[in-house]
């Protein structure tokens, strides 16, 4: 038998954690003094504490953990819980990823670098567009905010729309609005694609999108960007650093318009970003 202190010692954590374990039951020790209420281990627990730590490592929650260690997770559904979380690693990398390429754009800007050698912004009008759109909330602006949402925001508005019988029009749109949700802050996503002007949905409808008209802007700046939805955020950083050094002022939500989107690979997706902006 160990002591708690020696089990913490060999074992490679803190008094602290195993008092923990014991409390939430994730590791109880093999005997608990009935008088002084001192903690004893068996070797054979280093096995389990192994465990724990491992699967802690790979950054399971500890109710996670528990589900593991007792045996209540096996075979097949352990193998697609580590499925999943190698997923989200590597969902976290994909943003980290683009994070990083930011950062190094904006210093490369500071530096007085162009952000990029195929940036081409053009100042235009947008016509008014006749749109249905469906719209769900996000936790925040920024992709790792965003994306979960309004991927599968486009694909159920898509299945709606075949099921309305209504036709759907090239290009999709995409804007984002701030939303006050209490003491928190999020974001209301919007999905949409252009249809014939005429198109208006039956009396009583209970389709989950609407149809709405976003209307015409005098002048925005626009720039297109190649690629993942991802790495966006460079691209619209070196728009709005544009906008700001030509003597331009934002005015208005901007607009994402998909040129090219699904069925294609995200890396060969066009996306041209277009932000209203008025003389400075």
């Amino acid at each position: 038998m160990f002591s708690i202190g020696e089990f913490a010692s060999i074992g490679r954590v803190s008094i602290r954690m195993l008092r923990h374990y014991d409390e939430i039951g994730l590791l109880t020790p093999a005997h608990v003094d009935p008088f002084t209420g001192y903690r004893w281990y068996q070797g054979a627990q280093f096995a389990v504490l192994g465990e724990i730590l491992t699967y802690k490592d790979l950054g399971f929650r500890l109710d996670e953990v528990a589900q593991i260690v007792q045996g209540n997770c096996r075979g097949s559904a352990l193998l697609a819980m580590l499925a999943a979380r190698r997923l989200e690693l590597s969902q976290q990398l994909d943003l980290d990823a683009a994070r990083l390429r930011r950062l190094d754009a904006r210093l490369r800007l500071l530096e007085g670098e162009p952000a990029m050698s195929t940036f081409t912004p053009t100042l235009k009008p947008l016509p008014k567009l006749h749109l249905a759109q469906a719209s769900a909330v996000a936790p925040g602006f920024g992709p790792e905010n965003i994306g979960p949402v309004i991927g599968p925001l486009f694909e159920q508005l898509r299945r709606d729309l075949s099921a309305a019988g209504i036709a759907l029009g090239p290009n999709p749109v995409a804007t984002y609005e701030a939303l006050e949700q209490g003491d928190l802050e999020g974001a209301r996503a919007n999905a949409a694609y252009p249809i014939n002007s005429g198109t208006a949905l039956p009396a009583g409808s209970q389709a989950g999108f609407s149809i709405v008209d976003l209307p015409a802007v005098e002048l925005a700046a626009t720039a297109v960007h190649h690629g993942s939805p991802s790495a966006i955020g460079e691209t619209w950083a070196a728009l709005h650093a544009w906008i700001d050094s030509n003597g331009y002022q934002l005015a208005g939500i901007c607009r994402e318009v998909y040129m090219v989107s699904v069925p294609e690979a995200e890396e060969n997706w066009v996306t041209e970003l277009q932000q209203p902006v008025v003389p400075g």
